[in-house]
């Protein structure tokens, strides 16, 4: 077994003895999941991974996800059934609170995937390129959204910035930014040339170093 994967159950264990609330270890094919799923997947690291992971469910009850991993926002619950958990040894109720659960999950956030115990023994590799697949789809939103939002905060600048140059007869250099939005002058500058590249704004010519700018299209 890869030492960072003992790390990792030892760790475990540790956690157990204090808690007294965990299972005292980790079964057969949760320890065959680190060593053929997770760990070839991300060079046997562990960090944001988490075993037996509780959860307070709808009921107040107590419950335990086989995995978590929560790193750089990614909310992510494994859970691997074994045959007897298929719905067809299960009661109706038992089966129905199942699914509530794992809805629970996803409503407060998670990410949830599921695997049986046959997958992980059989298909590791397949398990393991849907694990980086949801994690990647995670960091690519969380990506996108943190783009759209700088994107928006760039946009309400720029708009201000236009607004300012209109009031100055369409011109404006960065010391008309610095004090209004409380930046130094190089900030300023740097702003300007942003918004030069952005086609709404062209450098007036001057024998030194540009240092005023007007507005594209403006019309006195």
């Amino acid at each position: 077994m890869h030492p960072n994967t003992d790390r990792f159950i030892e760790q475990f264990n540790r956690e157990a003895a204090l808690n007294g609330k965990y299972r005292n270890k980790l079964g057969k094919i949760e320890l065959r999941f680190l060593e053929t799923v997770w760990g070839p997947a991300f060079d046997f690291s562990y960090e944001g991974l988490k075993a037996e992971h509780p959860f307070i469910d709808y009921k107040g009850g107590q419950r335990f996800a086989d995995f978590v991993f929560v790193k750089h926002g990614v909310r992510l619950v494994i859970e691997i059934d074994g045959f007897t958990t298929h719905a067809r040894d299960v009661s109706p109720g038992e089966f129905n609170d199942h699914l509530q659960r794992q809805n629970d999950l996803v409503l407060s956030g998670w990410m949830v995937l599921r695997f049986s115990a046959w997958q992980v023994e059989n298909q590791p590799k397949q398990c393991e390129r849907q694990i980086k697949q949801a994690i990647g789809q995670w960091w690519s939103q969380a990506y996108r959204q943190e783009f759209d939002h700088s994107s928006q905060v760039w946009e309400s600048r720029k708009q201000l910035v236009i607004q300012m140059a209109m009031r100055k007869d369409g011109k404006i250099k960065a010391s008309d930014l610095a004090g209004p939005f409380q930046i130094s002058n190089r900030s300023a500058s740097n702003w300007l040339r942003r918004f030069e590249s952005d086609g709404a704004i062209v450098p007036i010519p001057s024998p030194y170093r540009v240092t005023s700018y007007r507005l594209a299209n403006y019309v006195q």
